[in-house]
């Protein structure tokens, strides 16, 4: 009797050691799971062909067999839940780089700056879209421009792991600006402006998902000489503060490590003007005025602009409009309510594909 438990149990254990074998093969895991690890996959093992070679394919083949064998992930969180419930689900959104820096994995961030993910179709949707808008805007008199503020893992290439790196591959960026021209719609590429300027690392936040100050500052200045404003540029040397030390950060939250994550950064000292807001929710539509004549700027952006570009606008414009883009779903009432002289379409580099569907409301464009 006892005999034959034991070939049930011999049989039950060979299949539950056969079954991650099985879906590797049949549906292996996706390689992201280990990008999120911070390395690539594991290389087929070749044919070895010297005696050095035959040394080394056991620890090959094992490598290989441990990044491919199936339900990889599912067995690791239930070991990570199992024996460290505290770590929270938020690491697999935080990828930690060299030198400590924290990229975002959330929304194809890091595989879009890669070139590893292109939805074409999305890209000429929003095209189309923008494109619909400057005429519309056009006809009102209101100049229109494009200027999306990259992904950290755009301009901190070096700090991320091989895999996560562009060695030339077209990015959705790329395709933006190639189809922008081709529709006559002025777009400001801002990847090279804020690359030049690296030799201040504090560009983008350590620990954080956004740029800095600093960043927000070299951007403008890029936007405004491109606009034909180029006496709007600002001065880094008056415009920002001395270092002061920065705590947390949206990435360090979700990594679990906030209250150790600190870095020094500079902030921006211009006067912000007065603030009405238009909204109450988190990144709330506002306007904000200056005491000078100037033109009237509006912003479709998200929170890379909600802080940064009011202030450093209001040094020469008389009114600022911001507006959350909320992924081309803004109010479009709102261009003839404020009448500005220029909209500037900002979403940041991870939101520049329109939801499937969505408009600005009221927009017959």
């Amino acid at each position: 009797m006892l005999s034959r438990y034991r070939r049930y149990l011999v049989l039950m254990a060979s299949l539950l050691l056969a079954t991650p074998l099985v879906v590797g093969i049949v549906k292996p895991d996706s390689p992201t799971s280990i990008f999120r690890e911070g390395r690539s996959l594991a290389p087929a093992p070749k044919t070895p062909a010297t005696v050095q070679e035959w040394l080394t394919l056991s620890a090959k083949i094992d490598s290989y067999l441990q990044d491919h064998f199936g339900l990889r992930q599912f067995l690791i969180r239930t070991n990570r839940d199992l024996t460290k419930p505290l770590l929270g689900a938020g690491n697999d959104s935080v990828l930690v780089g060299r030198n400590g820096r924290m990229f975002y994995l959330g929304q194809e961030a890091v595989r879009q700056s890669a070139g590893l993910v292109l939805r074409d179709l999305g890209v000429s949707d929003t095209v189309d879209l923008l494109a619909a808008m400057k005429d519309a805007l056009m006809a009102r008199g209101i100049h229109f421009l494009v200027a999306v503020p990259p992904n950290a893992a755009t301009i901190y290439q070096d700090d991320l792991p091989r895999w996560a790196q562009n060695p030339g591959r077209k990015t959705e960026y790329d395709v933006l600006l190639e189809k922008l021209a081709k529709r006559v719609v002025q777009a400001v590429d801002l990847r090279p402006a804020i690359t030049a300027a690296r030799s201040d690392r504090s560009l983008y936040y350590m620990h954080d998902t956004h740029w800095s100050a600093s960043g927000a500052l070299a951007a403008f200045n890029a936007i405004v000489e491109a606009d034909a404003h180029r006496d709007w540029r600002l001065d880094p040397g008056s415009s920002l503060g001395p270092p002061i030390v920065r705590k947390g950060g949206d990435l360090a939250r979700m990594f679990g490590v906030e209250d150790k994550a600190a870095e020094d950064i500079r902030e921006l000292e211009l006067p912000s003007g007065q603030k009405d807001l238009l909204s109450s929710e988190v990144f709330g539509d506002y306007v904000a005025t200056s005491k000078r004549a100037g033109p009237t700027v509006m912003i479709l952006g998200d929170s890379f602009t909600d802080i940064f570009f009011a202030p450093m606008l209001l040094q020469h414009a008389a009114k600022v409009v911001w507006l959350d883009d909320r992924v081309c779903g803004f109010d479009w009432k709102a261009i003839d309510r404020f009448h500005p002289d220029e909209v500037w379409w900002m979403p940041n580099e991870r939101l520049l594909i329109c939801r499937p569907g969505v408009r600005p409301l009221d927009f017959a464009g």
